[in-house]
């Protein structure tokens, strides 16, 4: 407080890529959203629980990589479980493996078909590079269609255009001890482009009992984009990366990642309101654990959508087919069967958006219906309803259908006795979809002209979810099977309030309840444990200020329940960073990252030792020319 009040007694802060001058509390309800609708929208009138985590917020947080970036979000379950391996979820079922969050890059799907889940130590862009990241809370199957079960993230970069000339991050500290971004942005004749090459090593965590994890992860990416340049009704684009990397076990040799993709898209737009897309993409992904198992997989993705106006309706369509190939070689005690498989799923949707009062009222329907290799059919439908009494208030309530479909880890998992070569634990070929019925109501106002509040409240309701049944004789395997069901509720809330011109703060509290139940004859021994590990309580506090001579001042307290099982005690931490902005071309921070513990834990995993995370500093160099 006083230092933010000194800073408002003095000269104006310089205008110097001072973003958050730049937008007001109304700017920030009426910033344009694109994954709730796939077509632009304002965030005020959004039917959806929406967080948007500005490129701008990343950086003054002083965010190290993707998975540290959606600590930003409101509502989203972010744990370290070791070096390379996060827990990640929205609305519960959070494991190292979730299943019930769909993740886009640019509108690429990088989830893996292997368990349906993100693989978030390889995921990574340059992160002043980013636009924004759009969070959906709550079921996005209608729209997005499988595995949107309980949240959409899709990480939206910014267009060539807008990061013109050369760039270079440099990053040093004491637990992220190196990384290094090199960029280079220019212009043809009737295009725009960047490439861009990008380091990351991590130093190793320790354990509880004070020796090293010995798990240091590096990493080393390049990308380019490619992008017609404003002016024509066609545009089109044409992106792609690589990247590589180690990451340390304890006691064994490094895990092997490497990958590529390489995506197109092409758009034309025949009114305001009216345009056909098309999007194509190919992304290879190499994954080998030593003496566990090798995966190898090929994706191709093809999508078109059209989107246009009829009187009072707004409607969205198309449909996408996507084929991917997995090549999975195992052990003695751990392989899948076939090796190989093919899966496809492939569908449509559509989505109308009916103004029954113009400006006030209006519903919004939308389904999409998708075959696949294990089930079939599913459908997905939505049904949602917006009241905007005025243009500073909206009021929504949804009910939606979601569905998570079956992987290799649910059909063609195989544990065997390496001794005997006795089946322990198998998948099931029969295994069903997991069901979620989601119930969602919101309100979002902007309440004056320096604060703004966002309230949501659910309870879904899940069923045919994985369970473990343990045999009834002896010499019989654990089979995977859909004996288990559960219900959720919880309620979030979330504000931004901006007590001087200089000063924004941004908090959120969320609450979560969740019991689980078996169908008659179930014999899962486990309880369900397996599948879900969440904090009841979520608290975040988000302090930004800016002061004197082009200083910085940004803050992050996170407040984190307890986790049931394994147990995880609550904790707190607190992250700060001081920056400072001498020129257009230079930006300087010092990090402070975990600053109230010397080491925590945030996550176990099924491993008998117990990975922590310590305090960190570092200093970053940001240079634009």
């Amino acid at each position: 407080m006083l230092l933010a009040s000194e800073a408002a007694a003095q000269e104006p802060v310089s205008t110097l890529a001072q973003d958050l001058k730049k937008l007001s509390i109304e700017e920030l309800t009426q910033l344009d959203i694109t994954t709730a609708s796939k077509r632009s929208e304002p965030l005020l009138q959004t039917p959806y629980a929406v967080s948007v985590i500005r490129g701008e917020d990343i950086r003054r947080a002083g965010s190290m990589n993707l998975a540290e970036a959606l600590r930003l979000a409101d509502g989203v379950a972010v744990a370290r479980a070791d070096n390379a391996t996060w827990a990640i979820s929205a609305r519960g079922f959070n494991i190292t493996t979730a299943n019930k969050l769909l993740v886009l890059i640019d509108g690429r799907t990088v989830y893996s078909p292997l368990f349906a889940g993100t693989f978030w130590s390889v995921q990574d862009v340059p992160l002043d590079d980013i636009d924004r990241i759009e969070v959906i809370r709550g079921p996005g199957g209608a729209l997005w269609g499988a595995n949107a079960v309980n949240g959409v993230v899709n990480i939206i970069t910014k267009r060539p255009a807008d990061t013109t000339g050369w760039r270079a991050v440099v990053v040093a500290g004491t637990e992220d001890r190196a990384i290094t971004t090199l960029q280079y942005g220019g212009a043809a004749p009737g295009f725009d482009y960047r490439v861009y090459g990008k380091f990351r090593a991590r130093d190793g965590q320790i354990l509880a009992s004070g020796l090293d994890a010995d798990d240091a992860v590096k990493y080393f990416q390049t990308g380019f984009r490619i992008e017609s340049r404003n002016g024509s009704r066609d545009s089109w684009l044409v992106q792609g990366d690589a990247y590589g990397g180690r990451e340390g076990l304890l006691n064994q040799p490094d895990t092997h990642v490497a990958g590529g993709n390489v995506m197109t898209r092409w758009q034309r737009r025949f009114s305001a309101a009216s345009a056909f897309r098309a999007q194509a993409y190919v992304d290879h992904v190499y994954r080998r654990v030593y003496a566990q198992v090798r995966d190898e997989r090929n994706t191709v993705d093809v999508d078109v959508q059209q989107q246009f106006v009829a009187g009072r309706h707004q409607v969205v369509a198309g449909g996408n087919v996507r084929a991917s190939r997995g090549d999975d070689t195992g052990n003695a005690a751990f392989h899948f069967d076939p090796q190989a498989r093919l899966t496809t799923i492939g569908g449509v949707f559509a989505q109308d958006e009916i103004a029954i009062v113009p400006d006030r009222f209006a519903v919004v329907a939308g389904a999409k219906f998708e075959r696949n290799t294990f089930t079939g059919v599913e459908a997905q439908p939505s049904v949602r309803a917006r009241w905007t009494p005025s243009g500073r208030r909206t009021i929504w309530a949804a009910v939606s259908r979601a569905v998570r479909l079956p992987t290799r880890f649910d059909t063609d998992l195989r544990f065997t006795n390496p001794t005997t070569g006795a089946v322990t634990l198998t998948g099931d070929t029969d295994f069903d979809s997991e069901k979620a019925i989601a119930y969602e109501a919101g309100y979002r106002a902007e309440v004056t002209s320096r604060v703004s509040v966002d309230v949501a409240a659910y309870r879904n309701v899940y069923g045919d979810l994985r369970s473990e049944e343990f045999p009834s004789a002896p010499g019989q395997p654990i089979v995977l099977a859909n004996l288990m069901n559960a219900r959720t509720w919880g309620t979030e809330i979330a504000a931004n309030v901006a007590p001087l011109s200089n000063w924004r703060l941004h908090g959120y509290y969320g609450y979560l309840h969740e019991t689980v139940s078996f169908d008659p004859g179930s014999r899962d021994l486990t309880r369900g444990v397996n599948e879900y590990n969440d904090p009841a309580h979520i608290f975040t506090l988000r302090s930004s200020v800016d002061l004197p001579r082009h200083v910085e001042l940004d803050a992050l307290v996170r407040r984190i329940g307890g986790l049931p099982h394994p147990v995880v005690p609550a904790y707190a931490e607190f992250d700060v960073r001081l920056g400072w902005r001498p020129a257009q071309a230079w930006d300087l921070s010092l990090i402070g990252q975990n600053l109230l513990h010397a080491q925590h834990q945030e996550f176990r995993l099924a491993s008998p030792v117990t990975e922590e995370f310590q305090r960190g500093f570092a200093a970053r160099v940001q240079w634009r020319y």
